[in-house]
């Protein structure tokens, strides 16, 4: 993965933050003096010592709640901070109580930069982030140039985050575990002999298992017994009948039933194994939960050995704060 990048809001912020803390002061002070005679008539109800005299009192009052002030708009501009890692801008903000929210990168995202000529002569800006996930904008940050190069660089993996090309020999030659999965085909029913839309679903839940877990490898086009069938079958039901069909077909199903903002976390490899093509489908972990799609209803999956295990509603909350803590905390 790449490093993580983090940022700040410009100084810039910081003093809007005491200007405007001195011109709620001005209003304060303002307003105190509309109260009249009232102001010590409250004095005089106050038990306070001999020597704080009114106004010693009126002062004290007042200061005490400007610096309260300042010290606040100091301790929300120190305590915000953006997170660019992992193909993930975290929010992070709040003093007392921390809220973070956010948005996963992928190859749809897109960056626009916006700045004023007061924000280019002082060398700060925003910049939006916007994908089918929704959109996030990095608000009056310093050098926005560089938190833009940042997000470029997440928003599309890199091929070395898939690790060097499958042996597709040592693939074959392992059982099915928590990173390996076995499929005869991604939608040719070999019993019927037709098209099978649960076939579609199973590989797409395997997928979405292994985005929830720890990664993994989906060999499509060999038997229970790991022997290669290849995918002539599977080409044959689709409009183009090669491996490019195949992979716009596998795209079209993966964007429907997962998500496009998730695509770039999958990487269709062909290898050729005694004359048939097989397909491995290679899963790098997801940055937040990915839920498969099917009729109106959504599912979360997750790898427990060799199996693709679904979860209850009151166990995604568990499992997604100890898989995700930093997104979901």
């Amino acid at each position: 993965m790449h490093n993580e990048f983090t940022t700040k809001r410009s100084p810039i912020v910081l003093i809007w933050k005491f200007a405007a803390v001195e011109a709620i002061g001005f209003v304060l002070y303002f307003a105190a003096t509309l109260l009249g005679n009232t102001k010590y008539e409250l004095y005089t109800q106050l038990s306070l010592p001999n020597f704080l005299s009114y106004q010693a009192a009126k002062i004290l009052l007042l200061s005490s709640a400007q610096f309260a002030l300042t010290v606040y708009a100091f301790l929300s501009w120190y305590y915000e901070e953006y997170i660019v890692r992992a193909g993930t801008i975290v929010h992070e903000s709040g003093i007392l109580r921390r809220t973070k929210t956010s948005l996963s990168l992928d190859q749809t995202t897109q960056f626009i930069p916006q700045s004023s000529w007061f924000g280019k002569l002082f060398r700060y800006g925003s910049v939006r982030a916007e994908n089918a996930a929704g959109s996030m904008t990095l608000a009056t940050i310093p050098r926005p140039d560089r938190a833009l190069q940042a997000l470029r660089g997440e928003s599309t993996l890199s091929e070395h985050a898939f690790g060097a090309e499958p042996d597709i020999t040592h693939l074959l030659a392992q059982p099915e575990h928590d990173r390996l999965e076995f499929k005869s085909s991604l939608r040719f029913d070999y019993k019927t002999g037709n098209v099978s839309k649960e076939l579609e679903k199973s590989v797409m839940k395997t997928i979405a298992a292994f985005l929830n877990s720890k990664g993994g490898s989906l060999v499509v086009g060999v038997n229970d017994a790991r022997q290669p069938l290849g995918l002539a079958n599977d080409y044959q039901t689709l409009q183009r009948s090669d491996s490019d069909g195949f992979e716009n077909h596998f795209t079209q199903s993966f964007n429907n039933m997962i998500g496009p903002e998730f695509r770039d976390l999958v990487k269709l490899r062909f290898h050729a194994v005694n004359g048939c093509e097989l397909c491995v489908i290679q899963t790098l972990p997801s940055p937040r939960p990915a839920y498969l799609k099917v009729e109106n209803n959504e599912h979360f999956y997750m790898r427990t050995g060799n199996i693709s295990t679904p979860l209850k509603l009151s166990e995604i909350e568990s499992y997604s704060r100890t898989r995700w803590p930093v997104i979901l905390s």
